[in-house]
């Protein structure tokens, strides 16, 4: 299966009504595939103000974006479009300061089997080879600040750890680690992450890093600890620099032992991986 085939395989964008978070200039679903509807942090004319010197956007083709995500959350803003039969999000939810919150909002716009479609990169390869998998205990801090934007640790982290290979960020094969060339100098490092702190700068980081693996254990936790409503609905492992999740939502109104029972099932067959419900 191709890339586009992993990320569609529990969707039917031609019947149904969906979402994608930020498309940018290359959505997966565009709207001659059927009825969606493009979000983004910035409007379209913003967008192109920002990326007019990115030489890997083409400002012309960005998407007109539909919801401009910010102030209001995603229930608010879609009102009587919602619930969606599914949500889009290519290498997005790295980037949230909020994970279990962010995925608790997208659970409120999809309908019961709902699908959520995630393409995650492999921290393995690309820029954030030398960061740590994310911890839960940091997953749960930002939960419980209601964290709005990436903390201090993670902006120093992110520029102090980033590196290129062969004057790549990302790569298709292992990496060979002597090869590796830091972004920024820690002098650097220190200095922008001071300047964001201080409100003199923003930049757009990795708030969490996965492998496959790790992705898959925080998950678990998350189920054990009742802290999200989705099974996993189909896996592909990392291929290129990227791994490819759709959670299905979870209907509310069954009992919690269902849900949960329904989670742990779908872990199996779909990971290869058996956790245990004690």
């Amino acid at each position: 299966m191709d890339r586009t085939q992993k990320i569609l395989a529990q969707l039917s964008p031609s019947e149904q009504v969906g979402l994608e978070i930020g498309p940018l200039c290359n959505p997966i679903v565009t709207r001659e595939m059927g009825r969606v509807y493009y979000v983004d942090h910035d409007s379209t004319e913003d967008l192109r103000v920002r990326y007019v010197d990115k030489p890997w956007v083409n400002i012309d083709q960005i998407v007109d974006v539909d919801y401009i995500w910010g102030e209001k959350r995603l229930p608010e803003l879609t009102g009587d479009r919602a619930p969606f039969d599914y949500v889009v999000a290519s290498h997005v939810i790295e980037h949230v300061p909020d994970l279990v919150g962010w995925l608790a909002e997208v659970h409120q716009i999809l309908k019961p089997g709902g699908i959520l479609s995630l393409v995650i990169p492999d921290r393995r390869f690309c820029f954030d080879y030398f960061r740590c998998d994310t911890r839960l205990a940091d997953v749960i801090e930002a939960y419980l600040m209601q964290a709005k934007e990436p903390s201090a640790r993670q902006f120093f982290d992110y520029f102090v750890s980033a590196v290129a290979w062969n004057g790549n960020i990302s790569w298709a094969m292992p990496a060979v680690e002597s090869e590796l060339a830091n972004v920024h100098s820690l002098q650097e490092a220190w200095k922008r992450t001071k300047a964001i702190s201080r409100k003199e700068a923003t930049w757009d980081i990795h708030c969490w890093v996965f492998t496959e693996t790790s992705f898959l254990e925080l998950y678990e936790a998350l189920v054990r600890l009742n802290l999200i409503e989705y099974r996993i609905a189909q896996f592909y492992g990392t291929e290129g620099s990227e791994f490819f999740v759709s959670l299905e939502a979870l209907d509310l109104s069954l009992d919690t032992y269902q849900r949960r029972l329904s989670q742990f099932q779908s872990f199996l067959p779909r990971t290869g991986i058996a956790p245990s419900m004690a």
